[in-house]
């Protein structure tokens, strides 16, 4: 079954899971998995670069295919894809939102039978609006494992639709590590300012480390720079952040320089 979308098309560039319908000598028409179950077409001059010999050495039918929409006509219902012009990584990216999107599904679809809804309904009432809030439903219904019923009610999900989801959540849901970010300034003037900042920000990492969560720094442009953080749970990561976000301003201010931690959209 395909995972429904709000919208009746994909964007162009967007990546998406598709299975191999049919092998022609010139392409392969396809049915999008993660997107609707709409048709596409992958012609052949867009699975590898150069010249094919033979297009069954890249796909088969019922293959399942990580593709990178690169034309979408919604007069003709057309949606064109591309094999060769998704990397590897990205690769790996759509079929883990895909699996995730699945996974979510499921779940979903076990409490819907005792609602009496269908999937269309479960996808409106539930799993959009978890979505929307959170980005993806298995995200979502991973916070449930720590915040309980609370992450569903912030989505605006109704008291039935939690009703029957949330004893599932623990039976079928894996907690996995969730990651967050944060834009950091730290400005020293004078000489000195740089090896100052690398203290700090080592300093910072210190501070993570000791509640368990994990912080990888990149550097922006001074004098900003980019803080990722992974821990077991939210309220982990928000404890860390806090009390590092504390020490920070009070060590920077200490050894003359100035700091802020702006939080970015998850």
């Amino acid at each position: 079954m395909a995972i429904l979308k709000k919208e009746r098309y994909p964007a162009v560039g967007a990546g998406v899971v598709a299975t191999v319908d049919k092998l022609e000598e010139h392409g392969a028409y396809v049915t999008i998995d993660s997107f609707n179950g709409l048709h596409g077409y992958l012609p052949i001059n867009e699975i590898a670069s150069g010249w094919i010999k033979n297009i069954h050495d890249y796909a088969k039918e019922g293959r399942k295919l990580p593709l990178k929409v690169v034309m979408v006509d919604p007069s003709k219902g057309q949606v064109v894809l591309s094999l060769k012009k998704i990397s590897a990584g990205e690769q790996q990216r759509v079929y883990a939102e895909w699996t995730k999107a699945k996974k979510a599904e499921a779940v979903a679809l076990v409490a819907a039978k005792t609602l009496g809804k269908t999937k269309e309904e479960t996808y409106k009432e539930l799993l959009w609006p978890l979505e929307e809030k959170y980005g993806d439903a298995y995200s979502a219904l991973q916070r449930t494992l720590e915040e309980g019923p609370d992450a569903l009610k912030k989505a605006g999900v109704s008291d039935a639709w939690i009703s029957a989801i949330y004893p599932l959540v623990s039976k079928h849901v894996k907690a996995e590590k969730v990651s967050t970010s944060a834009k950091v300034q730290i400005f020293y003037s004078g000489e000195g300012g740089i090896e100052k900042t690398k203290e700090a920000l080592h300093r910072l990492l210190e501070v993570l480390a000791k509640h368990g969560s994990e912080g990888k720094i990149t550097y922006l442009s001074a004098p900003y720079y980019l803080l990722r953080c992974q821990g077991k749970s939210y309220k982990e990561l928000e404890f860390a952040l806090s009390d590092a976000t504390q020490f920070m301003n009070d060590y920077v201010k200490k050894t003359g320089g100035s700091f802020s931690l702006e939080r970015q959209k998850s």
